[in-house]
């Protein structure tokens, strides 16, 4: 099964949505006698959509849970507008609990909308969320004190029950945050409940209606999936899944093999599925799928994705995604853990070639997602073609606040060497070896890379650092942990070894001249320790302050570094072997 959640399809669709007024238009679906099987899925949702950005809501710090009430009377907070800068008002340095609501009207209900159908989009919040509709929890993201979880990155989307909405009348949205650090608010939006075929409209996703054939042929193919999880017959599953099957990482064999691990029975949900046909001919299905185990356990919540299918054959295609996340059970730290992937383009569409592998290391109080939240697919694809880089694959560990080393807040060392760096050489096609194997990491991951590249010459060649925390020693874990790892000091560590230890790597590092943590003196300390034992290095310091403005033009020289290493190490690659035309273009 995908081992996500899935990266929320949502997080594009947002990105393009414009403020509007109520829209309702229905989607006509073709017409003809109905067959039998169909009744898994719809030919369509109705066009609706109620855009909630801007103006009119109300806002106040503290927290209650009375607020959450929709008689609660709230003309005595301040009004408000969504999306929202904390750092434009006097919450520049808060950090704690605030509550927004938003009271507003739904028209009559349109012809076939039932309330589960629409979803409850709210863009992105900093950090944690509990959203409330007409007084009841719609759900939750990130995590409140005292397990404070910061997930400023994750796009929301909630699904109210059906008979929660109010058609024709008063609503009230009540939303409970909890900023932790710096930020705060609905950082980006736009904010709104949309049916399915509005996200779909707003994002660009096109097609046509499913005719009844083929709405029963999309019902045929999720039928025999449920069925054979059902009894536990993976044969009949995979009789499901194209021969090139690749969907969110998983290929037939992959998939397989994880459903293999369960043991048992698998209970398989598609709710709220909608078929259309794509401009090539494609049956696509808007889901909202879970996979359940025997026991119960949740293997994956309900989440929306696209499912792609051959018309011609009873056969699920994959989504042949180049971005995405992917995860496992880890046993270093004890849960179930994501990390990102990037794909390059002929990664889909080749079978024998292997690429090299750069993984990348997120900043303190980041984690995988936030690559997502910087279109890091476009920004590497962009890169790849003008600053002709070497095609690779790019993984992105969550690294959360952990500092890349071991200690009781969790063993992100051990997860990313011991682990993950086998699982992806295991489940893409690589090049398994240190030469084609760089770290590349941003202020506390730029720590990282140094740390853990550093630490282990035999995984790793090539070290790159943005805006590096290049001074400091890893704050993770307790007093006495912190004490241990006092020596994982980037310049310390370089300062100790000897020139020949240090010429195993490259390196690229960065700072800007007014770093807010002052991490361009330490670039320059960096330089002067590396210079000093005669060792090669790309380093920069230039006009910049710690962001996103500094750093991210100058991946074309990271990146540019672990190219000129791969390259300096040329791989003889397989012969590529003859596979019958597809019909089919991929991303």
């Amino acid at each position: 099964m995908p081992r996500i959640p899935a990266r929320a399809l949502l997080a594009s669709l947002l990105a393009v949505l414009t403020p509007a007024t109520v829209a309702v238009a229905p989607t006509v679906a073709a017409a003809g006698p109905r067959p039998a099987d169909t009744s898994c899925a719809t030919t369509g949702s109705v066009d609706f959509g109620v855009d909630l950005a801007g103006a009119g809501w109300r806002f106040r710090t503290g927290d209650d849970p009375v607020w959450s009430d929709p008689s609660f009377v709230d003309t005595g907070w301040d009004a408000w507008s969504v999306p929202d800068d904390w750092g434009a008002t006097n919450l520049s340095t808060y950090d704690g609990f605030a509550w927004y609501r938003r009271t507003f009207t739904l028209p009559e209900r349109p012809a076939g909308v039932t309330d589960s159908a629409v979803v409850a989009a709210l863009g992105k919040i900093d950090d944690a969320d509990q959203t409330f509709l007409n007084g009841r929890e719609i759900g939750r993201t990130g995590g409140f004190p005292p397990a404070f979880n910061s997930t400023w990155e994750v796009p929301r989307e909630y699904y109210p029950d059906d008979g929660l909405l109010r058609w024709g009348a008063t609503n009230v949205l009540a939303v409970r945050i909890y900023d932790g650090t710096g930020g705060g608010g609905f950082h980006q939006g736009p904010v709104g409940l949309f049916s399915e075929a509005r996200l779909r409209t707003l994002a660009g996703i096109t097609g046509t209606a499913a005719s009844p054939a083929q709405l029963a042929h999309a019902c045929a193919v999720l039928g025999r999936q449920r069925r054979a999880l059902a009894a536990g017959d993976l044969r009949a599953y995979a009789d499901t899944l194209a021969g090139d099957f690749f969907h969110q990482g998983d290929t037939a064999a992959r998939r397989l093999g994880d459903l293999r691990a369960v043991r048992g029975p698998v209970t398989l949900r598609d709710s709220q599925a909608e078929v259309f046909v794509d401009a090539q001919g494609r049956l696509v299905v808007d889901t909202i799928r879970s996979w359940t185990g025997a026991d119960g356990a949740v293997l994956q919540p309900a989440t929306r994705e696209l499912l792609y299918l051959d018309p011609r054959r009873d056969r699920e295609l994959g989504d042949h995604a180049r971005f995405f996340r992917d995860s496992y059970a880890s046993t270093a730290m004890g849960r179930r853990v994501q990390f990102d992937v990037y794909l390059p383009k002929s990664y889909t569409r080749t079978s024998a070639r292997r690429y090299p592998v750069v993984y990348m290391l997120n900043g303190f109080n980041g984690s995988n997602i936030e690559w997502e939240a910087r279109d890091m697919d476009a920004v590497l694809d962009r890169l790849t073609t003008d600053a002709r880089l070497a095609e690779s694959v790019v993984v992105f560990p969550d690294g959360d606040s952990g500092w890349y080393v071991d200690t009781s807040a969790g063993n992100f060392r051990s997860m990313i060497v011991k682990e993950i760096v086998p699982l992806v050489d295991r489940a893409y096609r690589t090049i398994p070896d240190r030469e084609h194997r760089g770290l590349s990491g941003v202020s506390m991951g730029g720590q990282g890379a140094f740390t853990l590249g550093l630490a282990y010459p035999e995984v790793f060649s090539s070290i790159a650092s943005h805006m590096g925390a290049l001074s400091l020693a890893p704050l993770a874990g307790t007093a006495a942990e912190q004490a241990a790892n006092a020596g994982q000091q980037p310049i310390a560590l370089v300062t100790g070894m000897t020139a020949a230890e240090l010429n195993r790597h490259t390196y690229y590092f960065d700072g800007g001249d007014q770093d807010d943590y002052r991490f361009g003196v330490a670039a320059q300390r960096m330089s002067t320790a590396l210079a000093a034992k005669g060792v090669r290095h790309d380093y920069q310091l230039g006009p910049g302050r710690h962001d996103d403005a500094y750093w991210m033009p100058k991946l074309d020289r990271s990146f540019g570094l672990h190219t000129a290493q791969f390259r300096a190490h040329p791989y003889r690659q397989p012969r590529e072997p003859h596979h019958p035309r597809t019909p089919y273009v991929w991303p």
